[in-house]
């Protein structure tokens, strides 16, 4: 049975056993958990096991083909849902299907394993932890809205699983719901993540009005048959922002972004799982699968850098990379560093996509799971033996946690952009299509210097990365120990804990490729029918595109590498006390203080919106109240009062004029027959004394009869 899932040929099937497999794992684990021995965490880890393996065979099947597979789609349940209405003669018809292509594999592989290190990871870190049970089912039924996510041959039912994670989202972030702070976190994350999913709800039904189908392979048709031509296509623009703005929610994107560092509140092996390879990361997969669409039917026409969509994405992508890079400077929580460098990391995919790379976005993707799940799981691994997520309390662990010191350190030196390091060739990617993007658009007649601006934004945050990475590594395992008693009780991590650091370490060095043509080996094998440019115009878009990237190579790594260099020797003049300025940081903080307050209130978004919603929102609510209490109700009131009026003046015509003549003639029979039953005593001597009665009253009338007559 188990070769017949694993048929080349039909890899739809093998990713239905993937997602199959947490969700069996999270069924057991909820009605039988507490009963297993060790409550069951062995279940949900070995059937993400089981998934991992089936992803990685079918990641070999992938990287066995030069330029990827075909596609491949299985209709599970045709006609799932229809309607009448539509915008074809057909109406609406959805179907509920897979489908697998280069995409969807790489996606499988990447959630497969990161979430089973995590979860093997949270068998020595949750150790002993109240509700330990159900954190390992909230663990799977995560990781199965993930996977149900990318197999989804649809839009609507990649929506509903994507509503599912942000359910799950909500479980894990708010797990120690006994805490305050992680109640406000997670519903934070939530209610933030929703205002995007308006945007992403929006845009599917603009598209099931004009396309008639939520298919992909529908949809992407519909660009060409000139379904979305002439007025049309300010729906079009306007489904792509519907789409992006889901995208930027779930993503952590500006001015979204509010609702990932106050994530932190879960536990650090979640932060590890949302931040590396499932929820953060479900927007850039959105845009990637939707990528033909966002870019218009210019696309398919070899002109796809014209769509207005893929340009805000790659702006709004840069410039939030450059901003939460800013904010991650001052940060003094371990785990908040990264997460502003993951929104920061997600700026950079999205500025790929954006300027018309699939596979340097993706590509970024691939390895950026690796190496942040590498940082989180390390900073989890400290915070575990410090009991502290203060920087303030750490220095010098290198020495007593070799292992998760050295591991970090490779996870610090890829995401800091070290050359032959995953993180240095997917990055590279995206600031060599980006520079490309701005020279294309340059010779054209629209070209303008605000599409040089992801470009100035993505090489600006890579010096910015590498420096407040090294203040984190510097501040954490070298130097000094700033707590004394923490050092002393400091120690190594379980087996548990330090394998997947190994793991995710070797990963991280060598997911990218080695050096020369292996660095590209991605290139080919992201891309599916609906992800390569089709037309000659197009071809020769990607020639001009590509040469640029080739010219501008050698220039990008050596500015790359320069800003590498600098930012490592300023970080350690800084945070190494053998450094220069060892000690100066306060200094150099108090004469920056108006920029440095600032970005230690992150740039006062924060309060910008708390304001927003506690002062502005709350104002409209005392005005609509008020507006409703006196005119609203005001004017219900005295209606109400008329017509208790009239009903009452109806009531009492009813009741002594209507009601009283219908009970004056009852109450006059009633009498009349309670006299007459007494001739029907049943008594005879009655009966003879009344027909005396009788007898004398009817001589009595003849007698006064004949009188009258005489």
């Amino acid at each position: 049975m188990f070769s017949t899932i694993l048929d080349p040929q039909d890899l739809t099937k093998a990713a239905l056993a993937i997602l199959l497999c947490p969700l069996a794992g999270f069924v057991v684990q909820v009605f039988f958990g507490k009963r297993l021995p060790r409550q069951g965490d062995w279940l949900p880890t070995g059937c993400m096991f089981i998934a991992l393996s089936i992803a990685t065979w079918m990641m070999t099947v992938l990287l066995s083909s030069s330029n990827g597979i075909e596609p491949q789609s299985w209709l599970v349940a045709e006609g799932w849902l229809s309607s009448g209405a539509g915008g074809t003669d057909k109406g609406l018809s959805i179907d509920f299907g897979i489908l697998v292509d280069n995409l969807t594999i790489v996606m499988l592989f990447v959630v497969t394993l990161v979430s089973f290190l995590v979860h093997l990871y949270s068998c020595g870190y949750m150790h002993g932890e109240e509700r330990y049970n159900r954190f390992f089912a909230f663990l799977g039924l995560f990781s199965f809205s993930m996977l149900g996510l990318c197999i989804s041959s649809n839009l609507l039912f990649l929506f509903m699983f994507w509503e599912l994670v942000g359910l799950c989202s909500y479980f894990l972030i708010g797990f120690y719901f006994e805490k305050k702070s992680a109640q406000n976190a997670a519903i934070k994350a939530f209610m933030t993540t929703r205002l995007g999913d308006v945007g992403f709800l929006v845009g599917i039904m603009i598209i099931a009005a004009f396309a008639g189908t939520l298919d992909f392979a529908g949809i992407f048709e519909s660009l060409q048959n000139g379904t979305w031509d002439g007025d049309a296509s300010w729906w079009l623009t306007a489904a792509g922002l519907g789409l992006f703005l889901g995208a930027l929610g779930k993503s952590a994107q500006f001015p979204l972004h509010v609702w990932l560092p106050d994530a932190m509140e879960g536990p650090t092996p979640v932060s590890a799982l949302i931040h590396a390879a499932t929820m953060v990361v479900a927007g850039v997969y959105l845009v990637a699968r939707m990528f033909p669409f966002l870019a218009g039917p210019g696309y398919f026409t070899g002109d796809f850098f014209s769509g207005d969509v893929l340009f805000y994405i790659a702006l709004v992508g840069s410039f939030t990379a450059f901003f939460a890079a800013t904010i991650a400077f001052v940060q003094t929580d371990i785990k908040k560093v990264l997460a502003y460098s993951t929104i920061s990391q997600l700026g950079y995919m999205f500025l790929g996509l954006g300027v018309g790379s699939v596979s340097a976005g993706i590509f970024h993707l691939f390895t950026h799971a690796f190496f942040k799940a590498l940082l989180f799981l390390g900073s989890g691994s400290v915070i575990h033996a410090v009991h502290s997520n203060e920087m303030e309390d750490m220095g010098g662990l290198r020495k007593k946690m070799p292992w998760t010191g050295y591991t970090f350190l490779i996870g610090t030196l890829a995401i800091a952009g070290l050359p032959f390091l995953s993180g240095f060739h997917s990055k590279e990617a995206i600031l060599g299509n980006a520079y490309a993007f701005a020279d294309h658009m340059g010779h054209g007649e629209h070209g303008s210097w605000l599409h040089y601006l992801p470009f100035a934004f993505g090489i600006l945050t890579a010096g910015m990365t590498a420096f407040y990475m090294f203040r984190l590594y510097f501040k954490t395992f070298e130097g000094k120990p700033k707590n004394q008693e923490a050092y002393d009780h400091a120690h190594e991590s379980p087996w548990t804990m330090t394998v997947p650091l190994c793991i995710l370490a070797v990963l991280s060095l060598g997911s990218a490729g080695v050096a020369g043509k292996a660095v590209y080996w991605f290139e080919h094998r992201v891309h599916s029918e609906y992800l390569v440019p089709i037309a000659a115009g197009a071809d020769r878009v990607m020639d001009h595109v590509s040469h640029t990237v080739h010219d501008f190579h050698w220039t990008l790594s050596a500015v790359s590498f320069g800003l590498f260099v600098a930012a490592l020797v300023l970080a350690y003049c800084f945070f190494i006390p053998r450094g220069p300025f060892y000690g100066r940081e306060k200094g150099v903080a108090s004469a920056l203080s108006p920029l440095y307050v600032s970005l230690q209130n992150l740039w006062y978004l924060d309060r910008f919106y708390t304001w927003l919603v506690l002062h502005v929102l709350h104002t409209c609510q005392v005005i609509c109240g008020h507006f409703d209490r006196v005119f609203v109700d005001g004017f219900v009131n005295f209606w109400g009062s008329v017509c208790r009026f009239f009903t009452g003046a109806a009531g009492v015509l009813d009741y002594w004029g209507v009601d009283g003549l219908v009970r004056g003639i009852g109450n006059s029979t009633l009498a009349g027959g309670r006299r007459l039953r007494r001739l029907q005593t049943g008594f005879l001597q009655e009966y003879v004394n009344a027909s005396l009665y009788l007898s004398g009253g009817l001589l009595l009338l003849i007698l006064v009869f004949y009188v009258l007559v005489k």
